[in-house]
C-alpha cells in the first residue's frame, strides 16, 4: 500500500540523448540479447534438471542491503555472504521470469527478523507475483509463495502471512503473543556506588537516559510505549487479517490465545498444513507425482533470462547504519552502550555524499538512513551535505528498523521519506548528560584536586554537577540546538514551524504514526525509494535504471558550493559503504563521548526483532 501525504511534485522531464548514446544503447541491448540467448539455448538442453519450486532458506540475521565486501572475499571458502532484502529481490525476479518453475519455497528456521524487515519481506512476496504476472501467459497458473514455518514469532510470521500455502512441523507453535517491553533501570544501582547522572533535557519524551537518570518509567515514556504499540500491534492485526481472510477481532482473540499448537492453527485459519521439510514435495506435487524443490543457488545460471534495456543515468545508493558520531566510520565487535555495533562516521558519510554530486552517472540518489541518532554536531554535518545534493540531484530517503533523532535529522532534507510501518521515526528532540562520581571517589577514599582557568573549564567534568549559571548555559545551549532541529525539518517537510511542538518534544513515532503528521511521505520499501528517485529524476520506472553502491574510500573531496544556477534550471547531471577501519579501543570510545556534548538520539526504543 502506498499513501502520500503531499502533493507529489513535478518530475524532471528527461531529456534527448545524444545520437551516439542512443546507438551505444542499442547496441547494448543487442549483445544483451544474443548474450540471454545463448543462456536459454543451454537452459533449454539442460531443462529436466530445473525444479518445480526454488527455495530459500533465512536461518539468521537478514540485512536490507547487501553489504559491500573485498572481491575477493568469494574466493574465500570459510566465507558465506550474508542475506538480505536486496538479494533476495533480485533472486525473484528471476524465479519470476521463469516459465518453467512454479513458485518458490522460503524454510524460515529461526529467522531474526524485525517487523519492519517482516513488512518489507511481505510486500516483496506481493512485487514477486506482479513480476510473475506480467510475464505470464493467459493459460498458465500464477506461481505461488510457500513457506514452511519452523517457528511462529511476531516478526517471522507476519511476513509469512502473506504467502499463498504456511506449513509449520508437528511440534511447532504459532506464538504471535504480542508485543513486550521491559526496560530496566539503574539509578538506585549506580547510587549505591555514588554514582548520579547529571541531565539537561529540552524534550520531556526524549528517554535516552532515563535508564541511568529514574527508577521507574516516567509519565511521558510510558505514554509513549502505549502509543507506539498501540500502532505497532494494530499493524500485526491488520497483516494477519489481509494475509489470512480473518476477522481483525478473531485475530486479537488468537493473539490473546497463543500459544497455539499448529494443528490449532489450522483449526484456526492461521496456517495451512501440519508437516515435515521432507514432506513438502509431496504436499506441493500434482497426484502421486512429487514436487522437485532446488536451493535457488543451484538453479540460477539455469533460470530464463531475458534481455532489458538500460539507461545511461543510474541511481546511488549511500547506507547510513548505526549510531552517529564526528569522524570515520567505525565497528566494534561487540555492541558498546549507546554506540553498538557500528557507528556512522561525519566524515565518511561527507566524501560519499559529496562523492554522488561529482559523479555524473548518478540522476539521483537513494539514502538509506537506519539509525537511532548520536551527535548533534555530526548529524548536522551529514544533514547539510545532504541538503547540498539534493539541491543538485534528486535525494530520496528511505528509512530501516529505526531512523529517529540524528536519524530522522539527517533524512528531513530528502524530497521523499519511505518507510515501513513499523519503523520507529521521530524523537525530535536534544538531551545532554554526564555521570557524576564525586560520593563515589569518596566512598572509595579517594581524594581529588581542581585546577581550572575560565569560568567554565569544569563544564563537562563528572566531578562537578550543573548549578547555577552553567546549567542555564548547557540549557541554552540545548535550547539553540532544539531550535535548529525543529527548523531542519520544518524546511525539509514544507511544515509550519508552530506544528512541531506537538509532533516534537522527542516524541517517537511509528512510521504509520508519522505518516498522518506529514513526517514522511510512503509506506513502502526501497524498492519503491528507488522508483520514486527515479520519477524524481525523469528516469523510466520500468526496472531499467541500475543502482550503484557508493563507496567514499580512498577519496578526498572538499566541500563545494552547490551550483545553484544549475539546480534552479532543473538540469541534473546524469550520472556507502562506509569506510571501515581499525576498532577503537574502549579508551578512545569514551574520549569520543567526553567530545560529544550533545545528542540527538532515541536509545532504549522498545526491540521488535524475534
Amino acid at each position: 500500500m502506498t499513501v502520500n501525504t503531499q502533493q507529489p511534485s513535478d518530475p524532471v522531464q528527461p531529456q534527448a540523448s545524444p545520437w551516439w548514446v542512443r546507438l551505444f544503447l542499442a547496441l547494448d541491448f543487442a549483445w544483451r540479447r544474443f548474450v540471454c540467448a545463448l543462456f536459454n539455448a543451454r537452459r533449454t538442453v539442460f531443462r529436466s534438471r530445473l525444479p518445480d519450486y526454488a527455495v530459500f532458506t533465512i536461518d539468521t540475521a537478514l540485512l536490507e542491503r547487501e553489504p559491500d565486501t573485498p572481491w575477493y572475499y568469494t574466493f574465500l571458502p570459510i566465507y558465506t555472504p550474508p542475506l538480505s532484502l536486496e538479494y533476495l529481490s533480485s533472486a525473484l525476479a528471476r524465479v519470476a521470469a521463469d516459465p518453467t518453475l512454479r513458485g518458490v519455497v522460503f524454510l524460515l528456521k529461526g529467522a531474526e527478523l524485525s517487523l519492519a524487515q517482516a513488512q518489507s519481506l511481505a510486500m516483496l512476496f506481493d512485487r514477486f507475483r506482479r513480476w510473475d504476472e506480467a510475464v505470464r501467459k493467459p493459460n498458465e497458473t500464477a506461481k505461488r509463495v510457500v513457506v514452511y514455518l519452523e517457528e511462529g514469532p511476531v516478526a517471522t510470521y507476519v511476513a509469512a502471512s502473506t504467502a499463498d500455502l504456511i506449513v509449520m512441523p508437528p511440534l511447532a507453535e504459532w506464538s504471535v503473543t504480542g508485543l513486550l517491553a521491559e526496560p530496566t533501570f539503574f539509578k538506585d544501582t549506580l547510587a549505591r556506588v555514588g554514582v548520579a547522572f547529571d541531565v539537561v533535557r529540552v524534550a520531556p519524551w526524549k528517554t535516552a537516559v532515563d535508564s541511568f537518570s529514574f527508577s521507574d518509567l516516567t509519565d511521558e515514556a510510558r505514554d509513549q510505549y502505549n502509543w507506539l504499540f498501540d500502532s505497532l500491534f494494530e499493524g500485526i492485526v491488520d497483516a494477519v487479517t489481509q494475509g489470512r481472510k480473518l476477522p481483525p477481532d478473531t485475530v486479537r482473540s488468537l493473539i490473546d490465545q497463543a500459544p497455539l499448537t499448529a494443528e490449532s492453527a489450522v483449526a484456526a485459519g492461521l496456517i495451512d498444513h501440519v508437516g515435515y521439510e521432507d514432506q513438502l514435495p509431496a504436499l506441493l506435487g500434482t497426484g502421486a507425482e512429487p514436487a522437485t524443490l532446488k536451493t535457488f543457488d543451484r538453479i540460477r545460471r539455469l533460470l530464463y533470462r531475458r534481455a532489458r534495456h538500460h539507461t545511461p543515468a543510474a541511481v546511488g545508493v549511500i547506507s547510513l547504519r548505526g549510531s552517529i558520531m564526528t569522524g570515520d566510520s567505525r565497528t566494534f565487535p561487540a555492541p558498546l552502550p549507546l554506540l553498538g555495533e557500528e557507528t556512522i562516521g561525519s566524515a565518511t558519510a561527507q566524501q560519499a555524499i559529496r562523492q554522488a554530486r561529482e559523479d555524473e552517472r548518478f540522476a539521483a540518489v537513494v539514502i538509506h538512513v537506519d539509525s537511532p541518532g548520536g551527535s548533534a554536531l555530526a548529524s548536522d554535518l551529514i544533514w547539510r551535505e545532504i541538503a547540498l545534493l539534493d539541491q543538485e540531484k534528486p535525494v530520496v530517503v528511505y528509512m530501516g528498523d529505526v531512523a529517529a533523532s540524528g536519524g530522522y535529522y539527517v533524512a528531513a532534507p530528502g524530497r521523499k521519506i519511505i518507510a515501513q510501518p513499523a519503523t520507529i521515526t521521530g524523537s525530535i528532540g536534544v538531551i545532554v548528560a554526564k555521570p557524576i562520581a564525586t560520593a563515589a571517589l569518596e566512598k572509595l577514599e579517594v581524594g581529588h584536586a581542581t585546577i581550572q582557568r575560565g569560568a567554565n573549564a569544569t563544564l563537562f567534568s563528572s566531578l562537578h554537577p550543573w548549578e547555577g549559571t552553567q546549567r542555564q548555559t548547557v540549557e541554552s545551549s540545548m535550547d539553540a540546538i532544539y531550535a535548529a532541529f525543529k527548523q531542519r525539518v520544518a524546511d525539509g517537510r514544507n511544515l509550519p514551524l508552530e506544528t512541531l511542538d506537538d509532533l516534537a518534544g522527542g516524541r517517537v513515532w511509528t512510521v504509520q504514526q508519522a505518516l498522518n503528521y506529514g513526517l514522511v511521505d510512503h509506506l513502502g520499501d526501497f524498492h519503491l525509494a528507488v522508483e520514486l528517485a527515479c520519477q524524481e529524476a525523469g528516469l523510466p520506472t520500468d526496472g531499467s535504471v541500475g543502482t550503484v553502491n557508493l563507496s567514499a574510500e580512498g577519496k578526498t573531496i572538499l566541500a563545494t558550493p552547490v551550483q545553484v544556477v544549475a539546480a534552479l534550471l532543473g538540469k541534473r547531471n546524469l550520472a556507502t559503504t562506509r569506510q571501515w577501519s581499525a576498532l577503537l579501543s574502549f579508551n578512545e570510545v569514551a574520549g569520543r563521548l567526553r567530545r560529544e556534548h550533545s545528542w540527538l538520539i532515541a536509545d532504549g526504543l522498545p526491540s521488535l526483532r524475534n
